[in-house]
């Protein structure tokens, strides 16, 4: 199984909460690792712990950011703007209703910061 159906397939098992996990390179391979959701509310947040991060970190070199949205589109919610330029990681977006996902890189994020900045002064 690829790591995109994979992705899809274990959102759709984490519901009605949101799923997470990251995506990491192990000699050239992208691999998905399944990740404990630790929020308080996780039907409509998510939170990664440390253990699993620093886990996954020392087996590979981490490449993205997965978590799913149970009831909606595979869009980026306000806080997911803000971790994923904050983290400086893409995020993978997955959308349980659509059975797909969307990736948001954060360059992406931050040239759009920029121009409605610009725009707004």
């Amino acid at each position: 199984m690829t790591w995109e159906q994979e992705i899809i397939d274990y959102s759709l098992s984490c519901m009605p909460e949101e799923a997470c996990g990251l995506l990491a390179k192990v000699n050239q391979t992208i691999r998905f690792y399944k990740c404990q959701n630790y929020a308080e509310d996780k039907i409509n947040n998510f939170m990664i712990g440390v253990d699993d991060w620093m886990r996954i970190e020392d087996q590979a070199h981490i490449v993205g950011i997965v978590h799913s949205h149970p009831n909606s589109k595979a869009e980026l919610s306000e806080p997911d703007k803000k971790n994923c330029i904050g983290l400086d990681y893409p995020y993978y977006v997955v959308s349980c209703l659509d059975k797909n996902f969307k990736v948001f890189y954060p360059k992406d994020l931050k040239w759009c910061l920029l121009k409605l900045l610009f725009m707004v002064n």
